[in-house]
């Protein structure tokens, strides 16, 4: 029996192989998937105790089955579901003529103490969120600017929450899941798209610890970088050493997508544009928007996804950023397309309602979904997490001032069944639906009120969920949350 590699390996080199497996196999009736429960290694509870983050193992003839801790699900136990006490949130540069409000956004089902320690402070403000309370406004300090400078916040909570970051102002906002310290890692690619006018490019990035190196692998599909009065082309790399509670930001006129960033000990990424079409000038519907987004760490990435139906929205652009030279699939519509894409390199596709996408390799994928005409919504920037990042449930928070929307993407046999804060919800309008080999995903839309919200599906069935907006010449989106792996390389 060989090693199957990266995260469904146990410490002993033997675990399971990547299956193909659809998720409608994937959910019994307590909650654990067929990857939770059933796979033929004999007395594997004993050898090789493949049950992680204290999950309990239990054997029966040659089968095993994982039941998973609180948090935790995965066929090992190995992905947490992302509620976590310590984050680290960060920003970046606003546009200069209306800088944002910035906020953070707590989804918690129980009142929480929350300590926030401003990174240009040396002193701890408490606060108490609960469901009724969900949005906090920060000093406008945590807006960086090229350089390093003491700008964001770090939180600590007395139990598990969903965080996100968020900037609030008229006609530019924007909003993203920020994912918990302890999956800060040291190798991240970033996303970004061409530039419209002289609006910027960014990175911004902040360490767990002090005294970390951070290199940064230019990829410039044209032009330069500027940095200390330092002048960096294609490929150059900007190595700089950054301490705990300082944020470092990078800015550029030309497309980042592709540039690498690793470092010595583990940091929190944000990338995006101070305003941005996600489409060629010449067709843009619009204004432009804000993007920001939390960079995943590479060893976060999934190999299959489901782009979600984004209600309003006429078009989206995906971007596929790869780490690995990689095989793509993609299905939109009636249309297959298959591409061999270098390392580091980018792959951008059109779609209306849904699509499928799979590689041979992991990967990331952005959606930046278009602006509506007569400046009814903007466009805005947002991850789309795998399938194996979904979640059985999730707690999440939708911002004020906006008409907002959740997307889910479920297998298509169990479209029926949704909880939304404990009561029976199908409320939607449209269902699209999309077949690919063993895998058959539907997505819908429906509006939902601003505030804190609980979602989860009677038979226990795991499904993506995404919260969007839109106003006046403005939008938002980012996902409501995701399974995270917990045992990487």
């Amino acid at each position: 029996m060989s090693c199957c590699g990266q995260s469904l390996c146990n410490n002993d080199g033997f675990g399971f192989k990547k299956t193909t497996t659809p998720l409608s196999k994937l959910s019994t009736s307590n909650g654990l998937s067929t990857l939770d429960t059933t796979t033929n290694l004999p007395d594997v509870c004993v050898i090789n105790r493949p049950c992680y983050n204290g999950g309990t193992c239990q054997s029966f003839n040659d089968s095993y089955r994982c039941n998973c801790a609180a948090g935790y699900l995965g066929k090992q136990c190995e992905y947490s579901d992302g509620k976590d006490t310590s984050f680290m949130v960060i920003f970046q540069e606003g546009l200069s003529s209306s800088p944002p409000t910035p906020k953070i956004l707590v989804a918690s089902e129980n009142t929480t103490r929350l300590s926030i320690r401003y990174f240009n402070e040396n002193k701890i403000h408490t606060i108490t969120m609960d469901k009724s309370n969900t949005e906090y406004n920060l000093s406008k300090s945590v807006l960086p600017s090229d350089g390093i400078h003491v700008a964001g916040v770090e939180l600590h909570s007395d139990e598990g929450i969903n965080v996100y970051g968020f900037f609030y102002e008229y006609q530019n906002s924007g909003g993203y899941s920020s994912m918990p310290t302890r999956f800060a890692s040291t190798k991240y690619i970033i996303p970004s798209l061409p530039v419209f006018y002289r609006y910027k490019n960014m990175i911004a990035l902040t360490p767990v610890y002090h005294n970390t190196v951070v290199s940064i692998n230019l990829k410039l599909k044209s032009g330069s970088v500027t940095y200390d009065n330092k002048q960096y082309s294609n490929n150059d790399t900007i190595r700089i050493m950054v301490n705990k509670y300082n944020t470092f930001q990078l800015s550029t006129t030309s497309d980042l997508s592709g540039t690498l960033v690793t470092s010595s000990k583990p940091v929190i990424v944000v990338s995006g544009n101070q305003c941005n079409f996600a489409v060629p000038y010449n067709i843009h519907l619009s204004d432009c928007n804000p993007f920001i987004e939390s960079v995943l760490p590479t060893n976060q990435f999934d190999s299959v996804f489901i782009t979600p139906y984004i209600s309003t929205r006429l078009n989206n652009t995906v971007r596929i950023q790869v780490i690995n030279s990689t095989n793509l699939t993609i299905k939109t519509g009636n249309k297959t397309i298959s591409k061999t894409i270098n390392a580091r390199g980018f792959f951008d596709f059109y779609y209306n309602t849904i699509s499928f996408i799979s590689s041979s390799d992991d990967i990331l994928v952005m959606s930046y979904p278009h602006g509506l005409s007569g400046y009814k919504g903007d466009p805005f920037m947002m991850t789309i997490p795998g399938v194996n990042q979904y979640l059985y449930k999730y707690d999440f928070v939708v911002p004020i001032g906006l008409d907002s929307f959740i997307s889910i993407t479920v297998q298509s046999d169990a479209i029926n069944g949704f909880l939304l804060d404990g009561n029976p919800s199908n409320n939607r309008s449209n269902v699209f639906s999309i077949s690919e080999g063993l895998y058959n995903f539907s997505t819908f839309s429906m509006p939902i009120k601003t505030g804190f919200h609980h979602i989860e599906h009677r038979q226990n069935i795991r499904f993506g969920l995404w919260v969007y907006g839109n106003r006046y010449a403005d939008g938002y989106g980012y996902p409501a949350g995701m399974a995270y792996k917990t045992q990487t390389n």
